[in-house]
């Protein structure tokens, strides 16, 4: 069984080799190589015609015979560009054609094919060899091998065109050999900075839910103190609502006690200590003190009423103005930063815009935009960041004030 599977492979790539296959399996790593690489074809088979053509037994230069030889010498140098596979199988049947067409070029130069076809089959080799795999090669090294020994009468010289040949094969090959782990670098990499972004959103959204923890608590409280409360705030309520009451008291406590087994699951071993109250719009000043503090411009323009935002919403908006404010000072340290925070009919609008700065610190590219995109999607909003026209930065936020309809 294993040995049917054995030649079954061998018969496949054999066929590929001799008919089915067309287009080289690894290609040039960019389009400028593959056109640089088709240029020096060009010329190479162009050479090589004009050699075959210089070189033609019992003719002068021009004349049918030489042309002829030329022409044929050119032809898989030029295939060879789209196709090694059909360049070699043209390259083979002038091997074994050539010869007994034109007897004379063994007299003329010890070898029955001209130089300007040994240069195209050279060509041709190499490129072959740079787009196909090892199997690929054996087959088509063993044809050539053979197709040369039909025409070639001293082993020795048989021995040393397979060795040329094996050389020019295993060059191409580490040349293939080169680009495959060069692609196979570049996707692993690929795959390295998705899977850091992926772990990046993972975590940026366990973080906005830890500081939304405090939130959603915060108004659980209130609803048990609330709903507990009623029966003694009220005296003489029915036993129906004291019931209905008391309910609620329970149903807030249990969920009081799942948020906090919520944020067991949600600390890690550098958030476990006790957490301070959350932050929110209204502290932007303090980061503009900050901000001044390393010795750059902070203008904040507040309009609006903040203290009326709920909650969520105040602290995705101090988070956002708070990574901006760190991008700026970070990627350009120096510049001017201008805060324009301003609360609509529906909306607050966060901008943070710096002008211009030094040289920022060298150092690993963050997830800072992606960590403020999740906030503004979070709560069904808009975040656009880019360069401006006079080389600054600017993130702009418009976060709505009630999220519910868009859920």
């Amino acid at each position: 069984m294993a040995g049917r599977v054995r030649w079954g492979g061998l018969w496949r790539v054999t066929r590929y080799v001799l008919y089915a296959g067309s287009r080289p399996e690894v290609r040039a790593r960019s389009a400028g190589l593959s056109r640089l690489r088709a240029a020096a074809a060009v010329v190479i088979g162009l050479w090589s015609g004009f050699l075959a053509a210089q070189t033609a037994p019992g003719q002068p230069a021009g004349s049918p015979l030489a042309l002829g030889i030329a022409a044929a010498s050119v032809v898989p140098a030029i295939v060879a560009v789209r196709s090694p596979l059909w360049a070699w199988r043209l390259l083979v049947v002038l091997i074994v054609a050539t010869p007994p067409a034109y007897p004379g070029l063994t007299r003329l130069w010890g070898w029955p094919w001209s130089p300007g076809l040994a240069l195209t089959g050279a060509l041709v080799w190499f490129l072959l060899a740079a787009g196909h795999g090892q199997a690929v090669l054996v087959v088509a090294g063993v044809v050539s091998a053979a197709a040369m020994g039909v025409r070639v009468e001293d082993w020795r010289d048989l021995a040393l065109l397979v060795a040329l040949m094996s050389a020019l094969l295993l060059a191409g090959n580490a040349v293939r050999q080169r680009r495959v782990a060069e692609r196979e670098i570049a996707e692993q990499q690929r795959r390295r900075a998705a899977e850091e972004t992926r772990a990046a959103v993972l975590e940026e959204r366990a973080r906005i839910a830890r500081e939304l923890h405090d939130v959603v608590a915060h108004h659980m409280s209130v609803l048990a103190l609330r709903t507990g409360s009623a029966p003694y705030r009220f005296p003489g309520l029915p036993d129906d609502l004291r019931d209905e009451f008391a309910e609620l008291t329970g149903t807030a406590r249990e969920g009081m006690v799942e948020m906090r087994r919520l944020l067991g699951v949600l600390r890690t071993d550098s958030t476990a200590g006790p957490l301070a109250p959350q932050p929110d719009i209204t502290r932007v000043a303090e980061l503009a003190e900050r901000v001044r503090a390393l010795g750059a411009a902070c203008t904040v323009r507040v309009d609006g009423d903040f203290d009326a935002l709920p909650a969520g919403v105040a602290l995705s908006a101090y988070r956002i103005v708070q990574e901006a404010l760190s991008n700026a000072v970070r990627h350009a340290p120096g510049a001017a930063i201008d805060v324009d925070l301003r609360v609509g009919a529906g909306s607050v609008h966060a901008a943070v815009r710096n002008a211009p700065g030094g040289p920022g610190r060298p150092g690993p590219p963050g997830h800072g935009l992606l960590g403020m995109r999740e906030r503004a999607a979070m709560l069904g909003g808009r975040l656009v960041a880019g360069p401006t026209a006079d080389g600054g930065f600017e993130v702009t936020a418009d976060l709505p004030l009630d999220h519910e309809e868009n859920a």
